[in-house]
This record gives C-alpha cells, sequence and structure tokens, in this order.
C-alpha cells in the first residue's frame, strides 16, 4: 500500500489498540502520535498540555504528524484533538487513507472512566459535557474516506472491530 492509515476518533475510541491489531494484519508499521510525544518530551501526553500548555502541545502535535507522515505503508494512530488542528488535517489528508472510529458517547464516556490512561482534559466532564465535545470533533472526523462504528455489530468486541477495519480499507482501496 502506498498510502498511509490514519486512524482519527474521539478519545477512548480504541484508535491504539485497534491501530496496533490493524497494522499487524496488514503488514503496516504502526506509529501513534500521542505515544510520538511522549518518546519526544520524555512525559505522557497530559503532562505536557497541564505542564508546558495548550500552545505547546498543538505545536509538538504538529511535529508528531509532520515527521510519522513522511513514514510510507504505515498505520498512524491520532489523539483525539488532532484533527481539530488545521495544519494537522492538511497533513494527515494530503498523506493517507483516514478511518474515522466511532463510538457513542455512552461508550466512549465507559472506556475512559475505565481507562489505566486517565484523560485530564475529560477529568470530571460529564456524559453531556463529553457529548458536546464529541460533537466539535466529529465535523472534522466526518472528512474521513472511511467510516467503522465500533458499536454497530461488534459488540464491542475488540477483534470484530479490528476485522471490520481490516475488510473496510481493503474495499476501499480496491474501489481507489
Amino acid at each position: 500500500m502506498n498510502k498511509n492509515i490514519i486512524l482519527v476518533g474521539f478519545m477512548g475510541t480504541g484508535k491504539t489498540t485497534v491501530g496496533r491489531r490493524v497494522s499487524g494484519k496488514l503488514n503496516m508499521d504502526f506509529y501513534d502520535t500521542d505515544e510520538y510525544i511522549k518518546q519526544c518530551e520524555g512525559m505522557s501526553v497530559a503532562d505536557v498540555l497541564t505542564k508546558k500548555g495548550p500552545k505547546y502541545f498543538e505545536g509538538a502535535q504538529r511535529f508528531a504528524v509532520k515527521n510519522l507522515c513522511e513514514n510510507k505503508n504505515a498505520l498512524i494512530a491520532t489523539g483525539g484533538s488532532t484533527l481539530s488542528d488545521e495544519k494537522c488535517r492538511e497533513i494527515l489528508f494530503e498523506n493517507g487513507i483516514t478511518v474515522w472510529l466511532r463510538a457513542k458517547p455512552e461508550t466512549i464516556h465507559e472506556n475512559l472512566t475505565n481507562s489505566h490512561n486517565k484523560r485530564a482534559e475529560l477529568a470530571g466532564k460529564s456524559l453531556d459535557e463529553i457529548i458536546k465535545i464529541i460533537d466539535e470533533y466529529s465535523k472534522e472526523y466526518e472528512k474521513s474516506e472511511i467510516i467503522v462504528d465500533v458499536d454497530e455489530n461488534t459488540n464491542r468486541d475488540i477483534d470484530a472491530v479490528v476485522e471490520k477495519v481490516v475488510k473496510e480499507i481493503k474495499n476501499y482501496t480496491k474501489e481507489n
């Protein structure tokens, strides 16, 4: 495959977990923008945000996206807010096939509540507040070439989601 696969979606939709498995099935290298930032900064994304601020994080995110998109035949999982940045959007849409992992707000809320990776930017947020944030981000996610509903016909089984993503990518690349 000549183009990269870019996984987008809100926090808690499984981009990293699904991405690792899909990349293995498609024989692609796997990268995660949040992990890349963590390696470069020597601290978690949450710590970068709280200690260095949102503007600094925005620059770190752009740096990660730009560098990771230089790879070929890679699957890149992005942070939940990556597409909200215009420069990141341009780079990602230009350098890959975007796949939106879409989940119901209730699924996201549950996943974030049970996650070992606590999301500082969502700490203490109600389901209604999360829904508002998801609605804002969804305007950009909707521009993706492929949309996979992680709740639909999968019973939120990770293997079923992985198979669904692989199938959609193969169908898309055959047609284009």
